[in-house]
């Protein structure tokens, strides 16, 4: 099993049901313990809750938990037709991220982190909605696969030179009722915090809030 190469860093979600109902997105950066857990609506009232327990909303808008394994936290909130908001436990603000026909991750302080495009030789497959992380400056400094079905997780990829194609679990997931089945993060450099909380932050929101980064993905 090899992996990414020259301090890139490849994170994977998968996603499945809780026994409340809720979809939960699971990111791990190889084997052990995960990175991180998402939870759709955790921080939902009453009424979104019950409607997600009764299984009238599999995915979609909300304010999803974002735990990591020290126990800190990220909550996203997504509405229809409004940006995307990131913001730690405390209620500080990380970023904001706009959805059109390309996305932006615009930090609190910082500036423009992200811009989150379709791949230019093949956006859509049955099996993958494929995007570039471009950096504020416009340069390639990721790819992120969002997997529709099962055999997404087969196809291994070549992000550039420096990378090597690889599998990081030698079977594919199992079918699942879940409308997005996860995602997978691939970055050209180890991430900062801030990075980290907004990248992983955007797989949430796409995965559990059902939410289109791209033309292609509407």
């Amino acid at each position: 099993m090899s992996g990414p190469q020259d301090g890139s860093l490849m994170i994977e979600g998968r996603v499945v049901h809780k026994v409340s109902n809720a979809l939960r997105i699971t990111f791990r950066n190889g084997p052990g313990d995960p990175l991180a857990v998402g939870v759709q609506g955790a921080g939902n009232g009453m009424g979104a809750k019950a409607a997600i327990l009764f299984g009238f909303k599999n995915g979609g808008t909300g304010k999803h938990r974002l735990t990591y394994a020290d126990g800190s936290i990220v909550w996203v909130e997504s509405k229809d037709a409004a940006p995307t908001t990131l913001s730690r436990g405390d209620g500080t603000s990380i970023a904001t991220i706009n959805r059109a026909d390309t996305s932006t991750a615009v930090g609190s302080t910082a500036g423009t982190l992200f811009h989150f495009v379709p791949d230019p030789d093949e956006p859509k497959s049955p099996e993958l909605f494929r995007l570039i992380i471009l950096d504020r400056m416009g340069q390639e400094t990721g790819r992120l696969d969002v997997v529709r079905r099962t055999g997404g997780w087969t196809l291994g990829r070549v992000a550039n030179d420096l990378y090597e194609t690889y599998i990081w679990w030698d079977q594919a997931g199992q079918p699942m009722p879940v409308p997005i089945l996860g995602t997978r993060l691939i970055t050209h450099h180890q991430l900062d915090p801030v990075e980290r909380d907004v990248l992983l932050g955007a797989c949430t929101d796409i995965a559990l809030g059902l939410r289109p980064y791209t033309s292609v993905m509407k």
